[in-house]
């Protein structure tokens, strides 16, 4: 095999990981909003749901509150690394905190089922929402929130 078809297909097995990689396997089985982490909860109610994931998030360190439109929204604090990598080495020394922020809905499905998803960010900007920059994390890195969906619907059996 010349080097040129090896370069050829190295260069097409690396395109091929990333296109994978990128996209997250679960964009091809969840519902669009769905996409990120999910889990499936049958015969609770959304308040309890809601009370289940707010006591969750809460012992992983996150505030929670309600959105306007009725969404759950919970907030931690970044880690100091985090806050050098997005807001700056000087920005930081000032004070300036990125904030991991997890919007949360609870889906009716029907027939006393509900889907409770999420989709995390990252937030730079400081705390006034003018100036805030909302960046969605890569489907890749959902498995930590996830995992703490799954202790939610495990905690409701």
């Amino acid at each position: 095999m010349s080097s040129l078809a090896r370069l050829f297909s190295l260069a097409t097995l690396i395109g091929s990981v990333l296109v994978i990689g990128g996209t997250g396997c679960r964009s091809w089985t969840a519902p669009p909003g769905a996409s990120f982490a999910n889990v499936t909860i049958k015969n609770h109610s959304t308040a309890e749901i809601a009370a289940a994931a707010a006591q969750v998030f809460s012992a992983d360190g996150y505030r929670g509150s309600r959105t306007a439109d009725g969404d759950l929204l919970f907030e931690k604090e970044a880690s100091r690394a985090t806050t050098l990598a997005r807001e700056s080495m000087v920005a930081a020394y000032g004070g300036a905190q990125t904030i991991n922020r997890v919007r949360a809905q609870i889906v009716g499905l029907g027939g006393g089922t509900y889907r409770l998803q999420c989709k995390a960010y990252m937030v730079t900007g400081g705390s006034d929402p003018f100036f805030q920059d909302e960046v969605p994390l890569a489907n890749v890195r959902s498995a930590p929130y996830q995992a703490l969906l799954e202790k939610v619907a495990k905690q409701l059996k």
